[in-house]
């Protein structure tokens, strides 16, 4: 395993990340003797770096996750993210000073070393069912900003971080403030607009080199959805990629496994092992601090662990590739 830092942070973190989330389902609905093997099959092969969130089986991956770190005593980055409800609109920043509280009780820590919003930010409120935040409300005063400060202050949180996740124009905003040590970039072969360019009316969202952006700003950044919900797999069925709305508007599931097609005819050998030509391509980007990847089993790990200092694709496979993004991907409609 190799590691990074995390931005201007100075935390060394692996390049591959044990992502807790729904999709790979592990931490949420595995057995416990299932989990703690995985846990400890990842720390064995070198990965210290785990991402949790309360919106992952409402808490279940948290309590999971602190509760097998504990047994085991292992010595990890970790990180979780909080979401808030409408309700918290009147005092966001009291809501999320007990946000993290709740979130580090599940955990059963009293420390944790990141502290991500979960909320997609976009330049207006969504006051619906995927409550969205404002950049004012995430850094502005009485914002979310100002309670992981106080956290902070209270010894509770080292940084700071959010999910890249909503307008473009807003996440931009949010990154041009200053105020954050890291986020998750929505980042693969199949919407690599976060960290490559993309021709205008690409056809899924395009978030204009946000990655590059960050990073000048001294961020860290962790790539989420590399394996697009599991359409770069070589068995996309074992994914959880058939949600009704997908994570990042333009990539849905059906569209992404036919892209997914293509990808993988312009790799030729190199795409062979689709799911390890997605992780080398993201770690590919040296503004990446580390890959989130979703396990549902140890030979998982070891197929992800295995990109890490494998070097990124080939110029030849580059070039096909920039080629399939301005061409064919351009064309789609969303």
């Amino acid at each position: 395993m190799e590691y990074r830092t995390l931005g201007k942070s100075g935390v060394k973190i692996s390049e591959i990340g044990f992502g807790c989330g729904n999709n790979a389902v592990l931490m949420v609905k595995a057995s416990y003797d299932e989990q703690v093997k995985a846990v400890r099959h990842a720390l064995d092969r070198g990965i210290n770096y785990f991402d949790t969130a309360f919106a992952y089986g409402l808490g279940k991956s948290e309590e999971n996750l602190g509760r097998i770190l504990n047994e085991l005593g292992a010595s990890t980055v970790v990180s979780t993210k909080i979401r808030l409800e409408p309700d918290s609109a009147s005092d966001i920043k009291t809501a999320t000073i007990h946000a993290v509280e709740a979130g580090l009780s599940r955990l059963k820590r009293e420390r944790v070393d990141l502290i991500q919003l979960h909320n997609r930010i976009t330049m207006e409120r969504n006051p619906g069912k995927r409550f969205s935040l404002t950049p004012k409300d995430v850094y502005g005063t009485g914002g979310v900003l100002d309670g992981f400060k106080v956290m902070r202050e209270r010894g509770k949180v080292g940084y700071f971080g959010f999910s890249g996740l909503g307008d473009p124009q807003a996440l931009h905003e949010v990154v041009a403030s200053g105020e954050f040590h890291s986020f998750q970039a929505y980042y693969n072969l199949l919407n690599p607009s976060a960290g490559q360019p993309v021709p205008r009316g690409f056809s899924s969202l395009d978030y204009s080199l946000i990655i590059d952006k960050a990073a000048a700003k001294g961020m860290g950044v962790a790539v989420i959805r590399v394996l697009a919900a599991g359409a770069l797999t070589s068995d996309p069925t074992a994914g959880g990629g058939s949600s009704p709305e997908p994570l990042s508007p333009g990539s849905d599931y059906p569209l992404d496994l036919e892209r997914a097609e293509k990808v993988k005819a312009v790799l030729g050998s190199e795409g062979k092992s689709l799911t390890q030509a997605a992780i080398r391509f993201a770690l590919m980007k040296s503004e990446v601090s580390t890959v989130l990847v979703g396990f549902s089993n140890t030979t998982h790990i070891d197929e992800a662990v295995a990109c890490s200092g494998a070097g990124g694709l080939s110029q030849d496979a580059m070039e096909k590739l920039k080629k399939l993004w301005e061409t064919d991907f351009g064309r789609l409609s969303l």
